[in-house]
This record gives C-alpha cells, structure tokens and sequence, in this order.
C-alpha cells in the first residue's frame, strides 16, 4: 500500500497536466466554432432590400431624386422629375428650334427642380419656331398605357394666332400602323389653339383645352395613349424602333412686327400604366 501511494503522489503532477491539456483543447474548438459556421440555426434575418453597392459608392453619382415619381421604377422617362439634372432630356437643334431648354430651381411642383422653357420672339422673326424638352426611349415590353406630368405658364405674351402648348408622343419605323410613313404622331395640344395648326399626314391632333393656358398655377395632364393611337391610328404601334416624347412651347406662322413670350415649366413627367401612377393629384 505504501509502494502504491507513493506511485500515485509521484505521477499527480502528469494527471494533472493532462487534465489542463484536455480543458484547453475544448476551449480552443469552442472558439473555433463560434468564429466558424454555427452548427445548429438558431434564427434566421429577415431578408432586407439595400441599395446598389455602386449608387452608394461611385463618386459622382447624382443625389437621389426627390420629386413624384422619381423612383418609381414603371416610370419609362428617366429623370422625369428633373432632380438630376438635365440628362438624358435634351432640346432638338433643326432650324425652326428655338432656345434650348435649362433646368430651374426657381419653380418646381415637386423636389427643387423642373424644365423650363423660354420663348421669346423679336417683332421682326417670322414663321416657326419651338422651345421644348425632348426624351427618346427604347422600345418597352408594352407600349404606355398613359402619359402624364404637370406644366406652368408665365408672362403669356401672344404674338401669333398659332402660339400654343402641346406636347407629342412619336412612334418610329411602326410597321403595322396605316400610311407609308416613317413615323406615326399624336400630337396633344394643351392650351393657345382651337384647330390643328399645322396639316401634317402622319400626326393627329388631340384637345386638351382650345383656350389660352391657365397661368402662374400648376396644372396637371393626363391621357390614354395607348387607347388613342388605337382610336386614331388603328392600333398601338408594334415592332417600332423607338418613341420620342416632346413637350414643347411654340408658334407658327408669326406675322412681322408682334413680340411673343412666355415662361413655360414642365415637371414630374410619367408614362407607364395608369394603376400606380404616383403623379396623379
């Protein structure tokens, strides 16, 4: 017995050391579980949506838009608020084009900003001339249902009987439309005229007021057109290269020796379907 005791008090210290071994391997995979995959679930995040890695990060990326509709993805214009700037908006540069258009912060319906317009006309100019802001689109997967957006007008100073508002929705290289035409036209008038102001073959005209515009107020817009190309035209254009929208300030067939001017303001442009449209009143 004697013999035996002194065995066991000889060998207590290598029990000991490998009881503290043991205690420290079992530390050791604790930590490496918890820094690993856990290997039960014990919850699971709720998926959240985030922004793109790139919006958030690229330098120079515009500010976010905050007028209607900016971020409303059915919305086929882009920068239809013009919270961005004027891109991808642009003015047309044929010979009866007036001054281009510029972005304002000086009247807006909504956010800060809007397109503005500025016809001014000498007594000695003649004929045509067009003040407005341009978007061309790819085809959509659907032709727009509607197509709508706020205007103001200003210092309404009328130097021609032809001196309107309209803005016009043109469908290019349509092959099921009527007429051998290289593109297909509604032209909506929104104020200044009571008849057509020009014959042109391949564009109808359609009234959404025959009276001078309303002034130093926002007035809405909105029209079905897709319902009107197929009440005009025939059908909705299909195969089409590409759309062109114009919202235009202008005259026609000014007489020498009458000034004409006026302020005119376009903001928060929609086109896509009517259900979800966020800039309806």
């Amino acid at each position: 017995m004697r013999v035996l005791a002194m065995i066991l008090t000889a060998r207590r210290p290598l029990l000991t050391v490998l009881l503290l071994g043991a205690l420290t391997f079992v530390a050791a995979c604790g930590k490496e579980n918890a820094a690993g995959s856990p290997t039960s679930a014990v919850g699971t995040r709720p998926a959240q949506a985030t922004s793109s890695p790139a919006a958030a990060s690229t330098p120079g990326t515009p500010a976010p838009a905050t007028g209607i509709g900016s971020d409303v993805a059915a919305n086929l214009f882009q920068n239809g608020s013009f919270e961005s700037g004027p891109a991808p908006w642009i003015s047309l540069t044929t010979e009866a084009w007036g001054t281009p258009f510029s972005v304002t912060d000086e009247r807006a319906h909504s956010g800060k900003q809007s397109a503005f317009l500025e016809l001014r006309a000498k007594s000695e100019d003649t004929g045509p001339k067009v003040f407005g802001v341009v978007q061309e689109l790819s085809p959509p997967a659907e032709f727009p249902e509607v197509i709508s957006g706020y205007y103001r007008v200003e210092d309404w100073v009328r130097g021609s009987p032809k001196q309107y508002l309209q803005f016009v929705v043109i469908a290019f290289g349509a092959g099921n439309l009527p007429g051998d035409h290289p593109n297909h036209q509604i032209r909506y008038v929104l104020g200044g005229v009571s008849e057509p102001p020009l014959s042109i073959s391949n564009a109808k005209y359609i009234f959404l007021s025959r009276e001078d515009p309303v002034t130093d107020k926002w007035v809405y817009f909105q029209v079905p057109v897709s319902k009107d190309f197929t009440e005009q035209w025939g059908d909705v254009p299909k195969g089409y290269q590409k759309l062109r929208l114009l919202f235009e300030v202008r005259y026609d067939d000014k007489p020498v020796g009458a000034e004409a001017q006026a302020n005119t303001f376009y903001d928060d442009l929609y086109m896509g379907p009517a259900e979800g449209n966020p800039s309806q009143p």
